[in-house]
């Protein structure tokens, strides 16, 4: 819990810049089709700067909702999920990756109904790569708490 910050930061941030790098290098031989190049012509040629800034600005409002949702989602899934601590991560760690795609559906940002390639493989890696962050920023807080917990009720 001690890295929200940075994990809010990664899981927000992330889906965009990988979005922006499968574009860039044409990962997924989308970047010339006709629509992209009306609606993002200089796709080939962004920096990691102009990649990073582009992020920050779409996702202010995914940033800010999960500042609010962060505390209680962690809270439910220790309440939920006591005994094992490495399934108790992975399933929080996919509850809070979750809010991004939320807040982009509520916001109107994403079109659901002509998913491309670039974005469904950017939502997949945003997925793994956030929840792998918040698993290894947080398995050894947790297993510090399970094993305080099991000296607590071995002492009782």
């Amino acid at each position: 819990m001690n890295w929200f910050p940075i994990h809010i930061l990664i899981k927000d941030l992330s889906f965009l810049l990988f979005y922006l790098k499968i574009m860039k290098y044409n990962l997924t031989n989308e970047t010339f089709l006709p629509e992209i190049v009306s609606s993002f012509p200089n796709a080939t040629s962004i920096s990691f700067l102009e990649m990073i800034q582009a992020s920050l600005f779409y996702n202010i409002i995914p940033i800010v909702v999960s500042l609010g949702v962060y505390y209680p989602i962690v809270r439910l899934g220790k309440l939920l999920i006591k005994h094992n601590s490495k399934l108790q991560l992975i399933a929080t760690g996919f509850a809070l990756t979750l809010i991004t795609p939320i807040a982009y559906l509520t916001m109107g940002g994403y079109d659901i109904t002509a998913p491309k390639k670039a974005e469904l493989l950017a939502w997949f890696l945003n997925f793994v790569f956030s929840i792998f962050i918040y698993y290894l920023l947080n398995s050894k807080s947790n297993e510090r708490e399970v094993s305080k917990a099991s000296d607590v009720s071995a002492d009782n």
